[in-house]
């Protein structure tokens, strides 16, 4: 049965083939999620697909375009999944999927990509575990938020409906100005989000999102479908066959010296946009 599930998600992802749209599929039960903070907004179970475009435009005025699809699940558990499938450039190339998983019930997170033979497996630290690092004083690290002087400016703009769900959106934009890094022109970037707000089980969740900046070109995911109903366990599972590698959880562990990485456990991102 795994394996039959997992052959659809990468179908579905590969080929543009619609999820079954709200209102074709059951509603879920009156059982709901809360992700993160007690106090956030629950979730009810949903299933969840965008498409991604990436497109860069060279110097020659040229572009490069490239395309991927993103399956999200939630159940009524709190386990989540996130399927991205890169679509080839050309025919003969196989699509490649990679599936990460946050399982709070088992405690793990796991990983794999389709075609694929192995999946790992690590174990959530145990709660309060990641906590117990010395508090040895060592000098604080300190990141370059950005250019000195350059304050984005946000627009909200109001709500609108995409593919049935009501969203508010938002655009910030942000204008460095000629000289700053370089540059012999004003570079101005623009990041439009629309967050659902309604149904409530979608809520926060972006339903699309438009990154625009001359530098790295312009990003669009978008929602395509969706569905409210309780998803199969098996998405949470690799497919059958696969090697399961698995990993202990990384406890206390804590980095030998200011900014060396920490060993904590990875962990995706809650289902309102990673």
């Amino acid at each position: 049965m795994r394996g039959s599930i997992w052959g659809v998600v990468a179908l579905v992802a590969a080929s543009g083939l619609a999820l079954p749209v709200a209102g074709q599929a059951p509603r879920s039960r009156n059982t709901t999620v809360t992700m993160g903070n007690p106090s956030s907004v629950a979730l009810l179970p949903y299933t969840a697909e965008f498409k991604i475009t990436n497109v860069k435009t060279l110097a020659s005025g040229a572009t490069i375009t490239n395309e991927s699809t993103q399956v999200v699940v939630l159940d009524s558990q709190g386990r989540w999944m996130n399927a991205t499938t890169f679509v080839p450039l050309s025919g003969d190339q196989t699509p490649i999927t990679r599936v990460t998983v946050m399982d709070p019930v088992a405690r793990t997170n796991s990983s794999w990509t389709i075609p694929g033979q192995k999946a790992t497996v690590t174990q959530m630290p145990a709660p309060g575990a990641q906590h117990n690092c010395a508090t040895t004083a060592t000098a604080p690290i300190h990141y370059n938020s950005g250019i000195s002087g350059v304050k984005p400016t946000v627009e909200e703009l109001g709500t609108q409906t995409i593919q049935g769900v009501e969203a508010h959106g938002r655009r910030i934009t942000t204008t460095i100005p000629a000289g700053a890094i370089g540059n012999d022109a004003p570079l101005v970037s623009t990041t439009e989000t629309w967050a659902a707000i309604a149904p409530a089980a979608l809520r926060s969740l972006f339903v699309r999102k438009v990154s625009d900046d001359p530098q790295s070109g312009k990003m669009t995911r978008e929602l395509t479908n969706y569905t409210l109903a309780e998803p199969d366990a098996s998405v949470f599972q690799p497919p059958e066959g696969y090697e399961i590698v698995n990993k202990p959880a990384p406890g206390s562990a804590c980095p030998v010296q200011a900014g060396t990485e920490s060993s904590t456990a990875p962990t995706p991102p809650p289902p309102p946009e990673q």
